[in-house]
């Protein structure tokens, strides 16, 4: 019998923020572990939140091999990774004092503006570990930023979204970014008559990759409900479009370098769609042994759950040697920065409502445009109308741009 420990502790400060100042404050500091136990082709689980004696987790792991949950997968063995991220973003004394000066810089500088929701400093430290001599640690620690702008004289609930998150923080730039959004949020404009534009999508806004992330699922691929279940080795996309997962902490934050079980790519990445050709589903253990898949690492799980394929959210687009200005031609883009509502059909198809879009030279945000309507299908967004991946990131939020032609419309 194989033991082996998936202990997830976290460690978070959420200020909330009402009204552009600070109402209050709260904190987390949780340890969940998972006991796992691994006998003749089986697999037990048991769970405990916070501290708990360790004789009886183990027996309530092995009594529930009973349950005969089948898990014939290898274990993963043999290894020793530590990886540690986290650095002194703020000072932990200074951060309420520092988003206390936050605020009051901007209610100065955009008085017909208010704030609200919330940033948090979340710290985590992931271990994975078992008798079979392996130990993963992964630690990392990042800000997130995820405000509500409204202006004053608005009747919307909320006009717009604020969002960062990531290890780094620079109060002048973080209000030299608001300032660029509302500054030009101030100076209403009108589309041009035409039917198609180049668009921008932030890399962090996930609508246009939910196609990708249901479809390629192991298990949907495999059994024959994906719209690319029959396209694996072929090339359906533009030249330019390459897709990863990626757990490389060069890429992501707060999240592990390892899967659920264990699973470390080379580079702490898998490739699933290289130059346009679809190569592979995502998929842990289970599903690659039983479909006869390649193993990508993509098992995910809570403390209390067995190792599964989620839905993998942590897919990355390649990003091209040129800057949105480059990929954009000399042409106004349409940048999006709020889109609610949008979704894919069976066959492809997408369409989108935008409720916060700016027209955008590559440089300079030029003016926000009234409430759009998108709409396209993936195989042209990602195919003949894929214009790539901009290398340059907005100051402070660093999300990189990703530029295709779409179908755009007032609503």
């Amino acid at each position: 019998m194989i033991k082996e420990k998936y202990i997830n502790h976290l460690n978070e400060t959420a200020i909330t923020i009402v009204n552009s100042r600070v109402e209050c404050i709260g904190v987390k500091n949780i340890t969940k572990t998972g006991l796992r136990v691994y006998k003749n082709g089986y697999i037990g689980i048991a769970s405990a939140l916070g501290k708990y004696d360790n004789e009886k987790l183990e027996n309530k792991a092995i009594d529930s091999l009973d349950d005969k949950i089948k898990y014939t997968c290898e274990i993963s063995r043999d290894k020793t990774r530590i990886i540690d991220k986290r650095n002194n973003i703020i000072d932990d004394k200074e951060f309420i004092n520092e988003t206390e000066l936050l605020f009051s810089e901007l209610r100065e500088c955009q008085p017909n503006f208010s704030f609200s929701n919330k940033i948090k400093m979340i710290e985590i430290t992931t271990t994975l570990s078992n008798d079979s001599n392996l130990y993963l640690q992964h630690s990392d620690k990042a800000l997130e930023v995820e405000l509500y702008f409204k202006e004053k004289s608005s009747k919307n609930v909320i006009d717009g979204e604020i969002k960062y998150f990531g290890r780094n923080y620079d109060r002048r730039l973080l209000v030299y970014e608001i300032n660029m959004i509302l500054n030009a949020y101030k100076n209403n404009i009108k589309l041009e008559n035409k039917e198609t534009y180049p668009v921008i999508f932030l890399n962090s806004n996930n609508i246009i990759l939910e196609k990708f992330i249901t479809d390629l699922h192991g298990r949907n691929f495999a059994a024959g409900v994906s719209l690319f279940s029959d396209k694996q080795g072929q090339k359906m996309f533009n030249e330019e479009f390459t897709l990863y997962q990626s757990n490389n902490p060069e890429d992501v934050t707060n999240r592990t370098f390892f899967d659920a079980e264990g699973v470390v790519n080379k580079d702490y990445k898998f490739t699933l769609i290289e130059n346009g050709v679809i190569k592979a589903p995502y998929t842990d253990k289970r599903l690659a042994e039983e479909y006869n898949l390649p193993k990508t690492g993509s098992a995910m799980s809570d403390y209390s759950e067995i190792p599964h394929t989620k839905y993998n959210s942590n897919l990355m687009l390649e990003e091209s040697n040129k800057t949105v200005k480059e990929l954009l031609g000399g042409n106004i883009g349409v940048l999006v920065l709020m889109s609610e509502g949008g979704d894919f059909t069976s066959d492809g198809n997408f369409s989108t409502p935008v409720q916060l879009s700016m027209l955008f030279d590559g440089e300079k945000l030029i003016g926000r445009l009234p409430q759009i309507q998108l709409s396209s299908n993936i195989f042209d967004m990602f195919g003949n109308s894929f214009r790539g991946v901009g290398k340059d990131i907005f100051p402070f939020s660093k999300d990189k741009l990703i530029v295709m032609d779409m179908k755009v419309s007032e609503l």
